[in-house]
């Protein structure tokens, strides 16, 4: 959520204080309508970051060694995306997911860092078990196989 709308809540919740426990902002059906047309109004800035973070995250794990945690994080969030400049999906190409698999292995030292990729690649899972495409399965069964 953006400042703007964090400040809103941070204010509704606080002249809310004195009422009755069970409200608070956001409990009421008009208040959650309003928070949404708000939302809005402002746009989804953070859901445009994300595709653009996953993107750079897939492009660095393609041309880099070493991208770094954030693109990695950002790679795993993506691997089952149909990649913006050419359509294909990561998945697809095995040794990408080995590269990638590899390098969120190597992390295991790093428990944080481990588990926000692990986090990522399990929602990617569940975006590619959704998935129609058969020349995904080989990528899937390894990322499941990682995953357990």
């Amino acid at each position: 959520m953006n400042a703007p709308l964090k400040n809103l809540e941070t204010r509704l919740t606080a002249a809310l204080a004195g009422r009755p426990r069970k409200l608070s902002f956001g409990a009421s059906p008009r208040m959650r309508a309003s928070l949404e047309g708000a939302r809005d109004l402002a746009g989804n800035r953070r859901g445009m970051a994300e595709a653009e973070r996953v993107a750079q995250g897939l492009m660095a794990l393609r041309l880099q060694e070493n991208p770094g945690f954030v693109r990695l994080k950002y790679a795993c969030r993506g691997l089952a995306r149909a990649a913006d400049w050419d359509s294909r999906r990561m998945l697809t190409d095995r040794a990408l997911v080995e590269k990638l698999l590899s390098r969120v292995a190597a992390l295991k030292n790093d428990e944080r860092r481990f588990q926000s990729c692990r986090r990522a690649l399990l929602a990617a899972l569940r975006e590619a078990d959704a998935l129609p495409e058969s020349s995904c399965q080989e990528g899937r069964a390894a990322l499941r196989r990682f995953l357990e």
